[in-house]
Order: C-alpha cells, then structure tokens, then sequence
C-alpha cells in the first residue's frame, strides 16, 4: 500500500506555527523563559531597610508624648477614688484628712452586717436586734466600736424585746476606716441621728480593748450605759 492510500494519523499531535505541540511549550521554552526571567529579577538588597526603624521610632515617640500628656492632664484622678476606705478630701499643704462617710458605710455594712441585721435595719424577729432607731447604736461611739470589733454574745434587749444571739468580730477584719464608716452610717440610718465616728477614735478602742474575747452585752452596759432620752 503506497502512502498515498494511508489515512492521516488522527492520534499525531499537531503542531502550532511556533513549532510546540498541542500540549504546550517545549522543555527548552521553558527553559528559555526561566532564564529570563531570572535575569531581570532585582537581586535582594543586603542589610535592613531604614523604613520599618524609622516606624519603630515614630511609634515610641508617640507613645512617650501620650504618656505625658495624660499624666499632666488627669485632672488630679487617683486609683483611690473607688477605694471605699480613702479619704474624700485632703487638707491644703498638710496630711490626708480623714471624713466619716455614711455612703461609703451603707455598702461596707450590705456586705458584712445585712445578712443578720438586714438592709433595712429592722433585724430578724426572734434572731437578730434591730439597729433602727436603738439606743445601743447611739450615744457612745464607744459601745458600737466594741461591738463591731470584738462582737457580743448572749442575751440583749433592743426596743423592750429580749434577743439571744451572737454576734462576731467583724471588725476584727476590717480597717479603722472601715469600721468608722460602717459605725457612722448606722448611727444616721433609718432615723437615727447620732454624731459620725472618726477613724482615730476607732484606732484608739482597738488599742485599748486588744484581741480580746466576745463581750457578754451586761458587760458592756457596765462601761457604757445606754443614755436616757
């Protein structure tokens, strides 16, 4: 059979005007593009750019001016002012005053006293005195300081009625301070209106009485009576 005669091999690959087969570029195209670009690739610079150094710089500038800025322009803020137990004012050119402040005692007395004397000072029928309008918390700071800080066990009459509890040394835990607020809020509360307690004289009971044991409440009206109206 001449060639002529032969039928066209359908399976050939069929060449483009470049010569390259259907499949795609020669190996020594490729080669020949690679090279290429290699050769117009900018080879890396040796050494680091001045640019990242100079934002490095510009940043801790900025944050050293924003640190002086705002320390002199706080307006005076202290951490101390959410501190229950600071002081609210201070005396021009001498030592931190300290202010009994009902306030600060209301939430120091919701979170050590109210579980027995309740929020609203009324007491537990039965169980727990009530401190509204009572004798035992006015008059002398001296007696609700001892009882704060040493506490009282066993029998006590508030308002013509006998209660037979026990009431523990909260103070023990507590600072001057503290005990000062807490002191002055329930001597003002729920109709009462005694004087405030100060820090110091708190400081001074603590001295005076120790760590000594709870008082039996006949003990304690033999140093302080309660006043007569």
């Amino acid at each position: 059979m001449n060639d002529r005669n032969r039928h066209p091999d359908n399976n050939r690959p069929r060449r483009g005007p470049s010569g390259a087969g259907s499949e795609g570029p020669s190996d020594g195209r490729l080669v020949e593009v690679h090279s290429q670009l290699s050769r117009d690739k900018d080879e890396p610079a040796e050494g680091f750019s001045l640019t990242p150094i100079f934002i490095v710089f510009l940043f801790c500038g900025f944050g050293f001016w924003a640190g002086l800025y705002l320390t002199q322009n706080s307006g005076n803020f202290a951490p101390s002012a959410f501190d229950l137990n600071a002081p609210k004012a201070a005396v021009a050119g001498g030592p931190v005053a300290f202010e009994p402040d009902a306030a600060k005692g209301e939430k120091l007395f919701l979170a050590n006293c109210a579980a027995c004397h309740q929020a609203t000072g009324l007491g537990v029928p039965g169980a727990f005195p009530p401190l509204a309008k009572s004798a035992w918390v006015a008059g002398s700071e001296e007696r609700v300081i001892k009882a704060i800080l040493a506490g009282l066990a066993g029998e006590i009459e508030v308002n013509g009625v006998k209660y037979n509890g026990n009431m523990p040394n909260i103070g023990a835990g507590l600072k001057d301070a503290q005990i000062a607020h807490i002191a002055t809020y329930v001597r003002q509360a729920w109709g009462n209106t005694a004087e405030p307690v100060m820090d110091t004289k708190v400081a001074e009971v603590r001295k005076a009485i120790g760590n000594r044991a709870q008082y039996i409440p006949a003990d304690l009206l033999k140093e302080h009576p309660l006043e007569t109206k």
